[in-house]
């Protein structure tokens, strides 16, 4: 079940991503019920498996993917 919860927490993450609606790290802790350090490990495990770039906008308070990313 575990594995299931991450599965289901990564799809829900690129989803939030694609939209730019992440928030902050502390906003998707507590999106997902989880630490800060957990949103982290999430973030760096599909950092890595995925091709696209994935970046934290100041501007619009979100992760989102580098091509999407709007200049300040």
């Amino acid at each position: 079940m575990a594995g299931l919860k991450y599965y289901e927490r990564t799809m829900r993450l690129l989803e939030l991503i694609e939209k730019g609606k992440t928030g902050s790290p502390k906003d998707l802790a507590r999106k997902f019920g989880v630490t800060e350090r957990t949103v982290y490990n999430i973030l760096d495990s599909v950092k890595l498996g995925f091709e696209r770039k994935i970046v934290y906008s100041e501007r619009d308070r979100s992760y989102v993917f580098e091509d999407r990313a709007t200049v300040n």
